[in-house]
């Protein structure tokens, strides 16, 4: 009798073991789940082309924009921001010019800016940064990115006006420019020293024709528009982007040799 009541008691302790091993098994899993959850990762272009992402570029004016990105689809995104970038008005929506005058200082300025070091998932603390936006189904995001002109002397940008955001490598193959783009958008030099930068090397202006430039106000006063500390950094810039071009330009012509090899 007391073999049978022990025999008894041990199939109910191991029941009731199996029942607790199950149930911490299954809410281990249901845990995983949660946390270990698949999230869809896409490019930010690649996003725009397939739908997955409405993207707007909103500027405030030359020198800094908003990026909105929205998630139209059901899941969480993991978005990569593009390094560095161009923002290209949409001409038709701006009005052509009077009969007999140029068209070249009314229309508005292409913009460049990188996202590099920046990222998140706004209002959530949880954002992987680094260039990674998180976004939750059909919600929306946004950036302030500080960016600078690529061709002086066409119009300010405003917020009237329709941008799209492309590849910078769409705009210009020139490497040198693509590097200020990534060196703005990670910090490493300010907005007035990368516009100096990107006029010397996109414009074809020279620092000289740059420290030379004006402001002209309504009282007849006028204003150098760089101080010599902005003409001096960005001199520094453009040798600092030149030389990490020219080392990336290497690297890539040494993989390729590997590669053949």
């Amino acid at each position: 009798m007391r073999f049978k009541l022990i025999s008894v008691l041990s199939l109910v302790a191991l029941a009731l073991a199996t029942g607790s091993l199950a149930a911490a098994d299954k809410a281990g899993k249901g845990q995983q789940g949660q946390l270990g959850a698949t999230i869809d990762s896409v490019d930010i272009f690649e996003g725009i082309k397939t739908g997955k992402l409405e993207v707007r570029v909103i500027p405030k004016d030359s020198t800094l924009c908003r990026i909105t990105i929205q998630n139209k689809t059901d899941k969480p995104l993991t978005v990569k921001l593009p390094e560095a970038f161009a923002a290209v008005p949409v001409l038709a929506q701006i009005g052509g010019a009077a009969p007999g005058t140029t068209t070249t200082s009314r229309q508005p300025q292409p913009m460049m800016g990188g996202m590099g070091g920046m990222g998140g998932m706004p209002g959530m603390g949880m954002g992987m940064g680094g260039g990674f936006f998180n976004i939750a189904p059909e919600q929306l995001g946004q950036l302030k990115v500080p960016t600078v002109c690529l061709e002086h002397g066409k119009a300010e940008p405003r917020s009237t006006m329709k941008y799209e955001l492309r590849p910078i490598e769409e705009y210009t193959q020139n490497k040198a420019v693509h590097e200020l783009g990534r060196m703005l958008g990670r910090g490493q030099i300010g907005q007035r020293a990368a516009q100096v930068a990107v006029w010397h090397l996109n414009s074809k202006m020279s620092f000289e024709q740059l420290a030379a430039k004006e402001l002209r106000f309504a009282n007849g006063t006028r204003q150098p528009y760089f101080s010599p500390q902005e003409i001096r950094a960005g001199m520094q810039a453009v040798a600092a982007a030149v030389a990490a071009a020219d080392k990336a330009s290497s690297s890539d012509s040494a993989s390729s040799a590997v590669s053949r090899n």
